[in-house]
């Protein structure tokens, strides 16, 4: 398939990282990267396929694209495509490697090219990935070795949540359920809104207990857990855009300043006043 794709991207650092968000879908065709790449999509709904395997993506997966591997993602404009993305060396991955654990083994997809797991797993991906973006910024001395040892615990975590016997690999499991999708829409366009789950069953017409159940199996998650990253995720992104700590709180749907606090560094794992700062966004990063 290699000669019907094209070589996309370019990496002259050990790694580098991206936090992308949009509503513009994907629109990238089949194509590869001499370097590795890990996909973790925070929010969206859509597909990716791999290696002509075709994998579709709830929020919280981790799409792990290895060198040369082809790749194309797909994911619909009107939707938040919401995603952290690493791309990194062949040379580090070795480098870091030891005998009993090769990193390229991570993305070798012998177990397939997507990591779907539980929310906690989930919320210690969202927190490492912070405390790596954090690290990458600092200016103090050593910064450099520190973001190098969290990037290599968070892959070494990955593999290790994906030899778990209990760790199903990802299916179909985009929502496929109309009314679910609605529901989306809405949360999406009134995260910042006061919103109960016995309103949101009244609006939509449907059993609270049917919508929660039909809710967590479509998305993997509950209603509340998914206001709740997202409101958060948006107070991250005030915050680096210059918000104050109180201001983010607020603007992003949040009643209580302790409470927020105590969820923003649960989830992140630094405090809502540990400022942090986006990498550079290349051309390419479209992903």
């Amino acid at each position: 398939m290699k000669e019907n794709a094209d070589k996309r991207g370019y990496l002259t650092e050990d790694f580098r990282l991206f936090y992308l968000k949009d509503d513009r879908g994907a629109t990238v065709g089949y194509h590869y990267h001499e370097f590795y790449k890990l996909v973790f999509l925070l929010s969206g709904s859509g597909s990716y396929t791999v290696e002509g395997r075709h994998y579709q993506l709830i929020p919280g997966d981790i799409v792990l694209v290895g060198s040369r591997c082809v790749h194309k993602p797909q994911f619909e404009p009107g939707f938040n495509y919401e995603r952290v993305i690493l791309y990194i060396s062949p040379e580090l991955l070795r480098a870091g490697s030891s005998e009993d654990f090769l990193l390229e083994h991570v993305f070798a997809g012998k177990k397939g090219h997507v990591l779907r797991s539980g929310e906690e797993f989930r919320r210690k991906m969202l927190s490492m990935t912070s405390q790596l973006e954090g690290e990458m910024a600092g200016r103090k001395p050593g910064a450099s070795i520190l973001a190098r040892c969290t990037l290599f615990r968070m892959l070494v975590t990955i593999g290790r949540e994906m030899d778990r016997t209990d760790v199903s690999p990802a299916g179909p499991a985009a929502p496929k359920d109309e009314k679910i999708l609605e529901i989306l829409r809405f949360l999406d366009t009134n995260l910042t809104e006061d919103i109960s789950i016995d309103e949101l069953a009244s609006r939509f017409y449907i059993s609270k207990y049917h919508m929660m159940r039909r809710f967590r199996e479509e998305t993997g998650t509950s209603i509340h857990t998914y206001l709740s990253e997202k409101r958060l995720l948006l107070a991250r992104e005030l915050i680096r855009s210059g918000a104050t700590a109180t201001e983010a709180c607020f603007q992003s749907g949040f009643r209580s300043y302790s409470a927020f606090s105590r969820a923003y560094s649960k989830l992140f794992g630094v405090t809502p006043t540990g400022r942090m700062t986006m990498q550079p966004l290349p051309d390419d990063a479209i992903e």
